[in-house]
Order: structure tokens, then sequence, then C-alpha cells
């Protein structure tokens, strides 16, 4: 068993960045993200997993489903978004991410999500994310005090260098915020 715990997280809230624009059906929306954008190549979702997704979503609040019946196709569920899912996803589009293997995948995803739909919260993203990549830095900096292990001293110096090349990144971002 892996000595990491399970983190629970956030990054299924990047899915009511779809919802903004209007509401949408399941396999529409599924076939839309997976076909018609570049989302996928940031998490890749199995389409079991994504209407779970979807009805989580709907049992915490943040969307609504109303079900449309169909003529020539079996009843539908229509999802919108609600007023405390956009609120929920405003704060988790500028909440940075806590650890750096999470910047892979969430912060991607909270970027694809604002360049998208709330490109005005671009800046506030990358400024929170490089508060927190400096604390990280910091702690580096720390951890190096007094180390006299070799082999630590070692993963200090390659983790800082990750978390640097992250910061060179978000700067980049910051000044090409028109992508």
């Amino acid at each position: 068993m892996s000595p990491r715990t399970k983190i629970e997280s956030s990054l299924y809230l990047s899915l009511l960045g779809f919802f903004i624009e209007k509401p949408s059906y399941g396999y529409e929306l599924y076939k839309y993200i997976s076909k018609e954008t570049s989302f996928f190549k940031i998490w890749y979702l199995k389409q079991s997993q994504f209407y779970g997704f979807l009805e989580r979503l709907f049992h915490e609040g943040f969307l609504s489903q109303t079900m449309v019946e169909g003529d020539q196709y079996p009843d539908r569920k229509l999802f919108t978004i609600t007023e405390p899912g956009l609120e929920q996803l405003e704060r988790w589009i500028i909440k940075p991410v806590n650890r750096g293997r999470e910047m892979r995948q969430e912060f991607i995803a909270k970027l694809f999500i604002a360049q998208n739909f709330y490109k005005e919260k671009i800046g506030l993203l990358v400024e929170n994310q490089k508060s927190v990549c400096y604390k990280w830095l910091e702690n580096q900096e720390l951890f190096l005090i007094n180390e006299k292990d070799h082999f630590q001293i070692l993963l200090i110096d390659y983790r800082t260098k990750q978390i640097q090349a992250m910061l060179d990144w978000l700067e980049q971002i910051n000044y090409e915020q028109n992508f």
C-alpha cells in the first residue's frame, strides 16, 4: 500500500465551467468535451465517470436537472448550473493548488476554464499560484539548512528546480495573458 494518503481532488468542479454558456445534456456535453476541446488532454474521463461527476454536482446543489421527454429518444436530463454552482466555480478558479503534483492537472484545468469562460480571472489565478510557489521555495530553503545527507540535498535541489520552472512558466502566462 502506498504511504501517500489519497487526496480528494476538486478537479470535478471544472466541469461546471462547461455549463456557463448554456444548459446541456450529459451525452452531448461529454461528446463536445471529448471531441471538440483539448480538455481531455488535461483530464481523460470515461463516460461513466463523467456521468458520476454530473450526479455528484447535482447532489451538491451545483447543478439542477430537468427531465426532458423525448419523442424519438429516451427521456434525458438537462443540466443547468445553479447560483451556488457559479459561486463555487468562481471560488475554485482563483484558488491555488496546494501541491506541486496538482499543477499538471488541476491548475491547468483551472487555466483552461478561465481561458474559455473567465478571462478576467486568469491574472488572479496566476498571482495566487505564484504566491504559493514562492512559499514552496522558502520551505525548500528551510529544509536545506543544516542538511548533511547528500541524497536529501539532491532531492531538495530537484524540488527547488521544479518549483522554479513552475514559477518561470507562471510568469510566462502572466506575460502572455491574451492567449
